[in-house]
């Protein structure tokens, strides 16, 4: 049965809507880009005081998680970040979805990490990457111990995409729901009449309590998956694998 908030989505034919969604996501941030970055001043107006912000708390958290090496990667980090919080966000707006909450999208975006952060490790240490999937050191007669640790290591490391992306679907896809289920309450309550009304004002009331929290939830799912991604990624590259 479709919701109310599925029923106007914004649609054209023979484009997937999570695809659709994501074209948007990024004409907004081209948009933002553009406009944040047409006028740089040394004292910055409020756009580029945001994003400028933006930037710094992106930069000072993979400082934090990688060290000296986080350079190299602030392009991806930005990407991620920025993508999946507008993303997040898109799906409160009327006639709009999250591209996040459909699972395509967020697998996509694990699955490319997954395969960066792995293809990252073996680019610097080679064959010797695999030496994070052991305990080093261990004396020949606990082999058996660490072909168990590896296998444990290897089945930890594939099931990262999975928890990654439905952590992201599971929690957007809920807020989706929830938001499209409110809508259509609050449109059989706009269609009441008399003292009915005041018996059935909680949609109305709680809608903007729920945007509020899916605005929450889209920039904490957004630094979630940054921070799992940068954690990845250092333990990928640090020289002491």
């Amino acid at each position: 049965m479709q919701t109310v908030k599925e029923a106007v989505e914004i649609h054209i034919p023979g484009v997937p809507p999570s695809l659709l969604m994501s074209w948007i996501v990024w004409g907004i941030l081209l948009t933002l880009s553009l406009a944040a970055s047409r006028k740089i001043s040394m004292v910055p107006n409020r756009l580029q005081n945001l994003v400028e912000f933006g930037f710094q708390q992106v930069f000072q958290l993979a400082e934090d998680v990688i060290g000296h090496e986080a350079k190299r990667f602030y392009p991806l980090f930005l990407g991620l970040f920025f993508y999946i919080f507008f993303a997040n966000l898109l799906g409160l707006f009327p006639g709009l979805s999250s591209p996040t909450a459909n699972i395509n999208t967020p697998a996509a975006l694990a699955v490319f990490v997954f395969i960066y952060y792995q293809t990252l490790g073996f680019k610097k240490h080679g064959i010797a990457y695999l030496k994070h999937f052991i305990v080093p050191g261990l004396p020949w007669w606990l082999t058996p111990v660490n072909i168990l640790i590896f296998i444990i290591e290897v089945i930890s490391h594939f099931v990262r995409p999975l928890s990654l992306s439905i952590r992201l679907f599971g929690n957007l896809f809920a807020k989706e729901t929830l938001l499209g289920v409110l809508s259509s309450l609050l449109i059989t309550f706009l269609g009441l009449h008399g003292g009915i009304k005041l018996l059935t004002l909680m949609p109305l009331v709680l809608r903007p309590v729920i945007i509020l929290l899916g605005v929450l939830i889209g920039l904490v799912q957004a630094l979630i998956f940054l921070i799992l991604t940068m954690i990845y990624i250092g333990s990928a590259v640090k020289s002491e694998h």
